[in-house]
């Protein structure tokens, strides 16, 4: 087939701006449509502008409807509420999507999986390949050293993230947990305050920095009695991010329904 046509909704969010231009660098995909809320600031803004290039005669809308018209995949960035949306209108016109929206609740991701049986889904809390590797190492430190570590998990973002911990910080804890045959709901610790008494044993702490415009900061951090190991990820730019989800795009079209992570697309790349 010609370069594969992607639609992104949220062109003019941090993310989309990034994926625009990654789009338009790249020599194997196409840009489509580009979407953003009635009434923002941005609307009708010309996408190459947008991304900080020239021109293109391709122009942000507010039809929300376009991401599956002209389009091979979808790409989206956005909120749970609005990515859900986004799925299901992609499963009514078997378009894939791929997701990297963050803060999805239980529900939500249910919905999501069972959207997976229609289309195929490539859903990650973080698409940059050296989290992908991150994830195995992770897993099998945690095997190795067994229950008598302690875990701590530290990430960083910009200050205009909303949610926390970050999808790609219960993303490794949950790898981490896993490894230890655990449920992370059920052994995770974000508030530390006042009197809380001796660390358990079994929890895997949590702490949260926000400030500035850091991209996007991950350590899990293991601790015996007399010594120390950590496991660090720094993103510099957010384009590894678009990257990841541009590989994942392509990957996705000729792939059959289902509820996919950024592991089967390195996996079976």
């Amino acid at each position: 087939m010609a370069n594969p046509r992607i639609s992104i909704p949220g062109g003019n969010g941090r993310m989309g701006k990034t994926l625009i231009k990654e789009i338009l660098d790249a020599d194997k995909v196409s840009l489509s449509n580009c979407t953003c809320l009635t009434g923002e600031p941005e609307l009708g803004v010309d996408l190459g502008i947008l991304a900080g290039k020239n021109k293109i005669d391709k122009y942000l809308t507010d039809d929300k409807f376009s991401i599956v018209e002209n389009t091979d995949v979808i790409i989206d960035f956005t909120v749970p509420e609005a990515s859900l949306f986004h799925a299901k209108i992609a499963a009514e016109n078997r378009v894939p999507i791929v997701i990297g929206t963050t803060g999805f609740n239980e529900k939500q991701l249910s919905e999501l999986k069972e959207i997976g049986k229609i289309i195929p889904i490539v859903y990650s809390a973080n698409f940059s390949i050296g989290i992908a590797l991150m994830q195995d190492l992770i897993e099998d430190s945690v095997k190795k050293l067994g229950l008598d570590w302690d875990i701590e998990i530290l990430e960083s973002h910009h200050n205009q993230k909303v949610d926390a911990p970050s999808g790609t910080a219960l993303l490794i804890g949950n790898v981490a947990a896993e490894a230890r045959n655990q449920k992370l709901k059920d052994v995770m610790s974000v508030s530390r305050n006042g009197i809380i008494g001796k660390r358990n044993k079994s929890e895997i702490g949590f702490a949260i920095i926000r400030g500035g415009d850091i991209v996007g900061e991950h350590s899990i951090k293991f601790f015996d009695q007399s010594e120390r190991i950590e496991i660090n990820h720094i993103a510099n730019n957010r384009n590894i991010f678009a990257k990841g989800a541009v590989r994942s795009a392509i990957w996705s079209i000729d792939n059959n329904p289902g509820f996919y992570s950024l592991k089967d697309v390195l996996n079976r790349d």
